[in-house]
Order: C-alpha cells, then sequence, then structure tokens
C-alpha cells in the first residue's frame, strides 16, 4: 500500500495539469504517512520530516547565452535564498515569449514540487510575465505559495516595443500577451504575490484585483535602468526577497480594484510631478502602438 501511495504523491507533476488540487495531493500524502507509521515496529516513534521549500529563480532577458554564465549574475539572490534555507533552481527563460517561458516555468516547477512543501519562484523583468502566465492560465497557483517578482513591467515597457514581434515585443504595454494578463484580476489565488525592487525602477510592478505586497527600497543609480541589472544583487533587495518568501511584507500590502491600472501610471514612478507626467504623456507619440 505504501508503495503505492508513494507512486501516487511522486507522480504529483503529472497530476498537476489542472486535474487534482493541492488539497487532493495534501489528503494522498497524509494517507501515505498514516500507512508507513501502521507499519512501523511497535513502539517505534517515525521522525518528523524537515520542513522542505524550493525557489525557482527566472531571470528575464538573458544577459548571456550560458546559463551557467547567467546563473553568476543571479548567484547573490541564489546564495541568499540558500541561506534561508531554500533549495534553488533555475528555470532559463528567454523573456522573449511569454507563453513559451510559461510553459518552461511550468515545466520546471512540475519537476521540483513533488518533493517540496512549499514552492515559491522569484522572477526577474521579463522573467515576470511568463511566470504571471503560468500562474493565471496554466494552473500554476496551485502550485506555487508566493511569487515575487524584481523589476517587472507588469503592464509591459516601452523598450519591448522596439523589440521584433518574434523577439521581445510581447513585453510591451501594446503587446496582445500583455493585455491578455492584465484582463480582469491580474493574477489568481492562493498564489502570495509581492514586488520587491528599486524604487528607481522604471515600472512600479504594481497588479490590480489581489493583496499584493509592495516593497521598494532604494538601489545605487536608481532612475537610469542601471538599478535593473544590479538589483538583483543588492542586500536589502535580497533580504526583502527572502521576508516575501517567508509569507511576510517588508512593505505594505495592498488591493486595488480590477482593471484599475493602466500601462501609462505604472511608469517611471520616481520622477514625480510634472517632469513625470510629461514624460508619460510624451510615450504614445514616441512609441506608437503599431
Amino acid at each position: 500500500m505504501l508503495s503505492a501511495l508513494s507512486r501516487i504523491v511522486l507522480s504529483r507533476r503529472v497530476l498537476s495539469r489542472g486535474v487534482v488540487s493541492r488539497a487532493v495531493l495534501a489528503a494522498v500524502a497524509g494517507a501515505g504517512a498514516a500507512a508507513l507509521c501502521l507499519s512501523a515496529a511497535p513502539g517505534a516513534t517515525a521522525a518528523p520530516a524537515a520542513a522542505k521549500g524550493v525557489v525557482v529563480i527566472v531571470p528575464g532577458q538573458q544577459l548571456y547565452a550560458d546559463a551557467a554564465a547567467n546563473e553568476q549574475t543571479f548567484r547573490p539572490l541564489a546564495d541568499g535564498i540558500r541561506a534561508a534555507g531554500y533549495r534553488v533552481v533555475f528555470a532559463h527563460a528567454g523573456g522573449r515569449d511569454v507563453a513559451a517561458d510559461a510553459q518552461l516555468v511550468k515545466k520546471v516547477v512540475d519537476a521540483e514540487a513533488a518533493g517540496a512543501d512549499r514552492v515559491g519562484i522569484v522572477a526577474h523583468s521579463a522573467g515576470g510575465l511568463g511566470t504571471r502566465h503560468y500562474l493565471k492560465f496554466l494552473g500554476g497557483s496551485e502550485w506555487v505559495d508566493e511569487y515575487v517578482a524584481i523589476g517587472t513591467a507588469q503592464y509591459g515597457s516601452a523598450g519591448g516595443c522596439s523589440q521584433p514581434r518574434d523577439g521581445g515585443y510581447d513585453t510591451c504595454m501594446y503587446a496582445d500577451a500583455i493585455k491578455k494578463l492584465n484582463a480582469g484580476p491580474d493574477a489568481p489565488g492562493p498564489t502570495r504575490y509581492s514586488v520587491v525592487q528599486s524604487d528607481g525602477e522604471w515600472s512600479d510592478g504594481r497588479l490590480d484585483g489581489i493583496p499584493q505586497c509592495r516593497a521598494y527600497s532604494p538601489v545605487p543609480l536608481a532612475n537610469t535602468g542601471f538599478d535593473h541589472v544590479i538589483e538583483m544583487r543588492d542586500p536589502t533587495i535580497i533580504r526583502n526577497v527572502v521576508t516575501s518568501l517567508r509569507g511576510g511584507c517588508a512593505g505594505r500590502v495592498v488591493t486595488e480594484p480590477v482593471d484599475s491600472i493602466d500601462w501609462k501610471s505604472t511608469l517611471f514612478p520616481g520622477i514625480v510631478g510634472a517632469a513625470g507626467d510629461a514624460l508619460r504623456d510624451a510615450i504614445p507619440a514616441v512609441v506608437p502602438e503599431r
């Protein structure tokens, strides 16, 4: 009996296609634990299983062609998460095709979730879009406890509009992929959502329709774009990411009404007043929809 139940639990990646819920698997795992106790020698006490948590890091558009070199960029973040007691794996999404990235994230989570008590995803930049597609449309919210986005332009960015249709345009605020992601509630529960990033990012990373932890902190070179490529190495950002992974919030939790956010309001939050308004108003003329 135990062998059969073990095979069921270990096949979690197969059952995770929206058919079997987290609650059902918990019940099956509980039945397996009960069988283990019944099969133990009289008077024996089973040792409690150690808590296991896995965190999948999803980088943005690849800085390097080689995965190992790209992981080196994220090493401080990965090391900080490991030091907090999590196992870390990478999903090397390309950051140019949201739907394809979502499938890759799903594949990695399916492979890793079976042996984990908790699953978190920390996504940087465009990696956060494919990850959110996975959570919203591929059943990922049934398996992922924490989603932490660092520097993700959730409503798209002007920079994405200059990329080819088949090579990064999905990150443009006019792209169908972005419009689909943000129609209705931006993200489903029971996953918990956080944005943890530089307070000078060019996009504020807000989501609507769900409670979202928002933790912004000073990072060198704010409002220049360079903070975007170093924030995954910043000690405060790393500490705040771990706080979110543990279910806390280093900032404040905000719930905005469904469909209350538009792309223009998310851009250049660090440039305040008339200068910021003028910059945002000028975008449609400089970067017209095509």
